[in-house]
């Protein structure tokens, strides 16, 4: 469990002087004229010291999110413990085996700026985690425990307990059969309680299988796959993207437009590649040893071991490389049991900081008898790290907000916070924002890494003397600090963690890249074809991504299902909200219901041809906006629709286009989506549903504006005209 700390202020509170803490000459009244004297003047007289005492007020305490191992955080989670103890008696808690085990695990804990405190934790069942289940409690101004949000199900004793038959390493095997591809990272697989599609509870697995490299599709798969049986129960991708929806098309656009929108700057330099094909025997508990030669003297960013071993029995062999300086990694070590062969790339960050240059070393062993086999070929892969600046000598300071005198792409005149380098050159990192806000250059490689600087020499941004490669860097760092504007001065939040995330673009992800995402880490855009697209760095784009960090900090919407498309809503509705926002800050960003419209067919602006439209989410041909639709239409980004008519109707007012139900004068954009937000941040978990969601945004509301508000009847509304009740 990761622990996240926030350091809010601490209430000043001034000391009481007591008359025998006093010195004696001063417990005298002064017979001459008051005369300070070296800044300091007579003591003041007791009853001047109460009256000033009686009129101090503490300060409020901190508002987000609260270090989980401080005293009031421990306090609100023992209250939200004691609470669910008495309270529900759930099957699952007690002794199992001679073994207590704890129901709940607490997450998060936030305090609002209604004074309210909310304690997020994750339930389990006999020491294993429950997939997707968390319970809310909030705890009142007073400290006392509201009410509890959450899946507080029965769950069959045994399930946490009972050895599974199979093992992670087994899993694993299984997990990566369905990915069919080269994973970037190492698999992660954890064992869980999960609920299946039937909705019964089983012993299972989470396996985690990626690739972000900028490929059509980046994957960040997760397996659901049974403890006992070994089988797949679900599978779904967790990185959402621009081009993910199978809603992103459209007719082609004019030759001038594709011109317009074409990415004019060179690739930077390949990877650095050697590879060798040995076609060396494997003799029975024998090794064999091969070498390869970089002549490139780059440090290692990156690298990646390509491999071809035929073998009658993968578990029998051990593979190891060995770096120039004679470092050492074990790459196999006998598993894989019955498997034949060893085909596959591994992803060798073990090297990063190594120099390449010189000998690389790999040796094959066989370590039972019965087998052999072949290394028929291996190469390397490796991607340099990028060439920094060094530190500056004295402390940076950023430059001073002043005049709009940047140029983006999509915003007009923009003002950007920079940083000045000791060389006397501007970057991109920004800060004044939190923790910072920084955009580097992804040098066209499949996967965003590195700090990569983009420079200017005057701090003047997009000039036309300046490099083709900044026009879209501008946009994207734009974007971001928009973005974190808009968490921070609309929703109250101090980024997507509540403690000043450092939000980290990259530009020019791969070549002509129509894709734009959020990897959990951070945001990878791509330059466009100019066809379908120019760079995907327009603003509600930008906010879409990034909030999709918000809802992984917060609920945790599960991307499948229903939580699914209210995942995908909630980016859209963010990404909408931060469109307006930076609209009400600068004259030339144009806010309309339309999203990616600026960027979806190359830099004209038109809102009739975006990638989904919230006023009439079925325009697409693709979206639903009804739930009775809903069994039509599951993918996430189509049922989306649901919850984005839902907000565009209680924002603006409008008619649904299904249902013909009408809700008259919206309550406006800033209202909505504090409601949202709230809703998302306090009163959702990973596998809220539609109706959950409906409740959430009514309990929120309440909050805010009260039972009997207009804003309250006005959420009511808006999900009876989508069909959620």
């Amino acid at each position: 469990m990761s622990i996240r700390r926030t350091e809010g202020s601490k209430p000043t509170v001034l000391p009481t002087i007591s008359s025998e803490a006093r010195p004696k000459s001063a417990a005298k009244t002064p017979t001459a004229a008051n005369v300070i004297k070296d800044g300091f003047g007579p003591a003041a007289k007791t009853s001047d010291l109460a009256r000033a005492e009686s009129t101090l007020k503490p300060l409020p305490p901190p508002v987000g999110r609260l270090a989980l191992d401080s005293k009031e955080a421990q306090s609100a989670i023992q209250t939200a413990l004691q609470h669910l103890d008495v309270g529900t008696k759930l099957p699952s808690q007690g002794l199992r085996g001679g073994i207590q085990y704890p129901s709940f695990v607490p997450k998060n804990v936030e305090r609002d700026e209604l004074g309210m405190t909310h304690v997020r934790l994750d339930r389990q069942h006999e020491g294993v985690k429950v997939y997707g289940e968390q319970v809310v409690a909030h705890l009142a101004k007073d400290g006392k425990v509201d009410s509890v949000t959450g899946d507080q199900s029965k769950i069959p004793s045994g399930l946490g307990t009972q050895k599974p038959a199979l093992s992670n390493a087994q899993v694993l095997d299984i997990a990566l059969k369905e990915f069919n591809g080269t994973p970037d990272r190492q698999p992660h697989s954890e064992r869980i309680i999960y609920k299946d599609p039937s909705g019964e509870y089983r012993s299972a697995y989470r396996v985690e299988v990626a690739d972000t490299t900028a490929t059509e599709n980046p994957r960040k798969m997760n397996y659901f796959i049974d403890a006992n049986s070994g089988k797949v129960y679900e599978q779904f991708n967790t990185i959402d993207g621009f081009k993910n929806c199978p809603c992103a098309t459209h007719g082609g656009v004019s030759d001038a437009a594709a011109t317009k929108g074409a990415k004019g700057a060179a690739a930077a330099p390949a990877d650095v590649k050697v590879s060798t094909t040995p076609n060396a025997q494997i003799k029975d508990k024998g090794s064999v040893t091969s070498k390869v030669t970089v002549a490139d003297d780059v440090t290692v960013d990156k690298l990646k071991l390509s491999l071809d071993i035929t073998h009658s029995y993968k578990g029998d062999l051990k593979v190891t490389l060995t770096s120039p300086s004679g470092k050492t990694f074990d790459v196999h070590n006998r598993t894989g049991g019955s498997a034949d062969n060893i085909k596959q790339d591994f992803d060798l960050s073990a090297f990063a900081g190594e120099s390449a240059k010189g000998e690389w070393t790999l040796k094959v062993s066989d370590h039972a008898a019965g087998d052999k086999g072949k290394l028929v070929k291996w190469g390397l892969s490796i991607t340099p790290k990028a060439t920094q600046q060094p530190p500056p000598t004295d402390p940076t300071t950023p430059t001073t907000p002043g005049a709009a005198d940047d140029t983006s792409m999509y915003s007009g005149k923009v003002a950007l916070e920079t940083k000045k380098q000791a060389d006397g050159t501007y970057t991109l990192e920004d800060g004044t924002r939190g923790k910072g806000v920084a955009t580097y250059d992804a040098r066209n490689q499949e996967e965003a890494s590195g700090q990569t600087q983009i420079k200017d020499d005057n701090n003047v941004w997009g000039e036309a003397t300046d490099p083709e490669r900044n026009r879209a860097a501008v946009d994207a760092h734009y974007g971001a600090a928009m973005t974190y504007d808009f968490l921070k001065n609309i929703l109250g939040r101090d980024s997507i963690d509540g403690k000043g995330e450092r939000l980290v673009s990259y530009v020019h992800v791969s070549e002509n890249f129509v894709n734009a995402y959020w990897d959990g880490e951070k945001m990878s855009y791509g330059d466009g074809d100019g066809v379908d697209s120019g760079p995907l760095t327009a603003l509600d784009i930008a906010g879409h991504e990034i909030a999709h960090g918000l809802t992984e900090r917060t609920a945790g919407l599960i991307y499948r299902g229903e939580s699914g498309g209210l995942n995908e809503a909630f980016s859209d509705i963010m990404g909408a909200g931060v469109e307006w926002y930076a609209s009400t800050q600068n004259p030339d960003v144009k806010f309309n219901w339309t999203i990616g419209e600026t960027a979806w067919t190359p830099t004209n602006g038109d809102d009739t041809d975006g990638l989904r439209y919230m006023d009439d989410p079925k325009k697409d041909n693709y979206s639903i906006d009804n739930y009775k639709d809903y069994p039509k239409q599951t993918e996430v980004h189509g049922s989306s629709g649901i919850a984005n008519n839902a907000f565009y109707l209680l924002a603006n007012g409008g008619t649904n286009r299904t249902s013909k139900i009408e809700v008259k004068d919206g309550i406006g954009m800033e209202k909505g989506l504090k409601i949202y937000y709230r809703a998302l941040a306090h009163y959702m978990t990973p596998s809220t549903t539609f109706a959950q969601a409906r409740t959430a945004t009514i309990k929120a509301a309440t909050d805010l504006y009260g039972a009997d508000s207009a804003e309250v009847a006005k959420v009511k509304e808006s999900w009876t005209a989508v069909g959620v009740n």
